[in-house]
């Protein structure tokens, strides 16, 4: 890396370099405060040498920790702006890391797009894991979700994904669809239950957190990702102060509140969410039995999505709104219901306040719509197309 009197001039962070509303974590000291809270060398991991899967690099500020690390076995990192590559690059000609320079791989195209995770199994990145994870060659050992690796009892992935999010609506929603994922078991999930670290908003952190006890912060996404994994801060916001002794560039820019759509809508109205300059580091484990599985996401993701705008009201209430008739699901989630009998927690009933409904109420008013005879023929958005993530991961 160079001097940081240099930055300035060398990371443009421009529309041209396809880098606006990037940052990198630029203190030494607080990379490698993350990357020890990572537990890459936990005990539970029995000696296990771990794979980092890494989007979003910038110069290498990561890159070079996790190469410099004994229980990591290799660094793959994406990255497609010019810039970064240059410094990535030379990563692997520094004399200081020419003992482990052979554990880096660069893939140049953009965490964003799936065909850069197609990428990085057609081009045989993962091969060094054949025949040691799940759907990774011919004598691949088959799909152990509660977490057999190696022959290890309970040993977690060997893989690690690793992203520092752009402070953009793109950055949360590539966030969301990857949670989202672990119900289906695409993307890296087809080779186990991979765990997941952020640097990322830290809104995203309180909101992935949120209790039903915490009116305020408690949305759809917290929901979704607590029915799916257990989310744990590595390092708060405050630990992350003074962004600017921390973070390149030292004043973030806030990116564009659009999603990516056929036709670009210009919208000045930027969330409240965004204008936060706090960032944190945000780990997240998939469960070993996740509340949600693939045949009831749309549901829960429709529900959610309905629901959540009208958490102040009770359960009947935005049933009611959320599709004619669709309260009548209450019979099946009654405490009288015969498969409620030895299912306590997951009773729910007509009156609680949406905003109060734990995440195992949530499954179960997921599954109860999702066996509903009469709920909508197509309850997606509207043109969200089902690709199985074939395509981009949004």
């Amino acid at each position: 890396m160079p001097h940081p009197s240099r930055w300035k001039s060398i990371f443009a962070f421009s529309k041209e370099q396809r880098a606006r509303h990037r940052y990198f974590v630029s203190n030494k000291d607080k990379v490698a405060e993350i990357v020890r809270a990572m537990g890459l060398d936990k005990e539970e991991r029995q000696g296990m040498k771990t794979t980092i899967v890494e989007a979003y690099p910038g110069p290498g500020t990561f890159t070079r920790a996790f190469m410099e690390h004994p229980a990591v076995e290799k660094v793959i990192s994406m990255e497609n702006v010019s810039m970064f590559l240059k410094y990535l690059e030379g990563l692997r000609t520094d004399p200081e890391l020419s003992a482990t320079a052979e554990k880096l791989q660069i893939i140049p195209e953009s965490g964003y797009s799936w065909d850069t995770y197609e990428t990085l199994v057609k081009d045989g990145h993962l091969s060094h894991l054949e025949s040691r994870v799940p759907k990774l060659g011919n004598d691949a050992p088959p799909m152990d979700w509660d977490g057999t690796y190696f022959a290890l009892t309970l040993a977690p992935s060997p893989i690690v994904f690793f992203a520092q999010l752009p402070n953009t609506v793109h950055g949360e929603q590539l966030f969301a669809q990857l949670v989202n994922a672990i119900s289906s078991r695409l993307w890296l999930f087809q080779f186990g239950r991979v765990k997941m670290v952020f640097v990322c908003g830290e809104t995203v952190a309180l909101r992935s957190m949120a209790s039903p006890q915490d009116p305020r912060t408690r949305a759809k996404l917290g929901a979704t990702v607590q029915c799916l994994s257990t989310p744990r801060q590595l390092l708060t916001g405050d630990e992350m102060e003074p962004y600017a002794d921390n973070m390149y560039p030292p004043t973030p820019t806030i990116g564009p509140r659009v999603p990516v759509t056929s036709i670009f809508i210009p919208n000045s109205n930027i969330s409240t969410g965004l204008q936060k300059r706090k960032l944190t580091s945000l780990e997240i484990e998939p469960l070993r039995s996740p509340l949600i599985d693939a045949r009831d996401m749309d549901s829960f993701e429709f529900l959610t999505r309905n629901m959540f705008v009208l958490k102040s009201k009770t359960v009947i209430e935005g049933l009611k709104h959320t599709a004619p008739g669709a309260n009548n699901i209450l019979r099946l989630v009654a405490p009288e219901h015969p498969s409620m009998k030895d299912r306590p927690d997951d009773v729910v009933l007509p009156d609680t306040p949406i905003v109060e409904l734990t995440n195992r109420q949530w499954a179960s008013l997921a599954s109860a719509f999702e066996r509903w005879p009469f709920r909508p023929d197509t309850h997606v958005d509207e043109g969200r197309m089902r690709r199985g993530m074939t395509e981009y991961l949004f």
